[in-house]
């Protein structure tokens, strides 16, 4: 392992200064959140009123087949009435996430980088993937949508550590690694249907890698996709699911979903390459990934042909692209773009160290030594700017430095007292003073019939909430 030079320390530095920078107002936003209206009382009432395990059994045959988010959501922080619990959560998710860019840097980068380098390639991901999320509030302090996208984000990054770290082994058989392997498969298939296609990806191709190169698959291969298959089956078969896609006229339109994937792809793509860091932090990955396959022979998950792994991973983003036209007859649903983002990034680095190993030999590094430096530097201030000019950062800071956030959970703690001190069967709450949209999803409605409003007055045992008129508008 070779020390890391001057220049990859400051890069280093920086990028971890850049993960510092975003991960701060995030942190802060977490003290001030809430549970949502929005499906969150739902869950829990069910949990409270058939139990834990009965309400898992009620979904899954009457609504949904995702039995880890099943799982997670009737177990939430609101069924023992721990309010803390939503202002816990997302700084752990955030920690977790930022510790699986992690174990995937220190895999991808195992031989012959130093932690640096390691740190340097995870801060990197991070701040890309963090900096560009299309939705904050539903990524992070949305407790049913960390619970049935983000925190499969997570998991995936831990699954392709660990088959790394296996594959590094000898992809044998080795129950402590496929053990792992199966746990994390099975946790982001049981999440969501995008989580589904997005690890069956991952194991479809490790599966055409090994048929590529060795015309069969390993004993180890076709026990996680026996996993995977197992872990599809009890996902698609759900009751539930048949009766969620039959509330919908315009599922199942496959000529729509085709058209509308395609426009919708075309845009999504151009606006990856030119309105995220994604550029600029591929500069500077271009010299690891150099680096990285100048070992001879290469692991053969870096023997791929760069075409065929390029026709995999936009295979891929246009499936998880296509899955809610198909589903719903609209666009992506922002929670669904924040997985597509990862698994789109994910690719582009995968595919571009493809590339490198492909042409490293009509690579003259020496030539350009001169311009590492500008160049890296460049990078870094390109990066500095894309993120913090991005969706989240003045998102994030506007409403935790504005008082936005701490006046939105005073008010929400005088609903909670009035809710509680109301002796009669109505609850009359007025509109909130403030809506922070980086952590806010949704408000109970003015008509006291709707879904959000119902489970809200069940939780507190009442029959009805009304939302009051209120002249003065809300800040956003």
């Amino acid at each position: 392992m070779t020390t890391s030079s001057p220049l990859a320390r400051s890069v280093s530095f920086l990028l971890l200064f850049f993960s510092i920078v975003i991960a701060l107002p995030l942190i802060a936003l977490s003290f001030y959140n809430h549970p949502s209206p929005t499906d969150d009382y739902c869950f829990a009432n069910t949990s409270m009123r058939y139990g834990f395990w009965q309400s898992q059994q009620i979904y899954y045959d009457g609504w949904s087949g995702r039995f880890f988010h099943n799982f997670l959501v009737h177990g939430s922080p609101l069924t023992f009435g721990w309010y803390a619990g939503y202002k816990i959560y997302p700084i752990v998710l955030l920690a977790l996430l930022a510790l699986s860019f992690y174990a995937f840097a220190s895999q991808w980068l195992h031989n012959p980088f130093d932690a640096t380098v390691k740190l340097a390639l995870a801060a990197g991901l991070f701040v890309g993937f963090v900096a560009t999320l299309t939705s904050l509030s539903e990524y992070l302090y949305w407790y049913a949508g960390m619970a049935c996208y983000s925190l499969s984000s997570v998991f995936l990054l831990f699954l392709l550590a660990t088959l790394l770290a296996h594959k590094r082994s000898g992809f044998g058989w080795h129950i402590g690694y496929i053990a792992v392997e199966s746990l994390l498969i099975l946790g982001i298939i049981g999440s969501s249907e995008t989580s589904m296609v997005m690890v069956m990806s991952v194991l479809g191709l490790l599966a055409l890698g090994e048929l590529i190169q060795r015309r069969r698959l390993s004993f180890t291969t076709l026990t996680l996709l026996v996993v995977g298959a197992i872990g599809c089956y009890y996902l698609i078969s759900a009751p539930g699911n048949a009766v969620r896609m039959g509330s919908n006229p315009n599922s199942r339109d496959i000529p729509l979903t085709l058209l509308s994937s395609l426009r919708f792809a075309v845009g999504y793509v151009t606006r990856q390459i030119f309105l995220t860091p994604l550029l600029p932090l591929s500069l500077l990955y271009i010299p690891i990934a150099y680096r990285l396959t100048a070992n001879r022979p290469l692991p053969a998950y870096l023997r791929l042909h760069p075409l065929l792994a390029l026709l995999h991973g936009s295979a891929t983003v246009l499936v998880l692209i296509s899955l809610h036209f198909y589903a719903v007859g609209i666009a992506p649903a922002y929670r669904l773009v924040n997985l597509i983002n990862l698994v789109f990034w994910l690719s582009w680095g995968y595919n571009l160290t493809l590339w490198v190993a492909v042409l490293r030999d009509r690579i003259h590094p020496q030539l350009g030594q001169r311009f590492v430096r500008p160049v890296a530097m460049g990078a870094l201030v390109w990066t500095g700017l894309s993120a913090g000019f991005g969706p989240v950062l003045p998102l994030a800071y506007g409403d935790w430095l504005s008082g936005r956030a701490a006046r939105y959970d005073q008010a929400m703690q005088d609903r909670y007292n009035q809710m509680t001190q109301s002796g009669t069967d109505t609850a009359l709450v007025t509109p909130l003073p403030v809506y922070p949209a980086s952590m806010f999803m949704e408000d109970v409605k003015e008509d006291p019939k709707h879904l959000w409003n119902r489970c809200w007055a069940d939780y507190y045992h009442k029959q009805t909430i009304v939302l009051q008129d209120n002249p003065t508008s809300p800040t956003h």
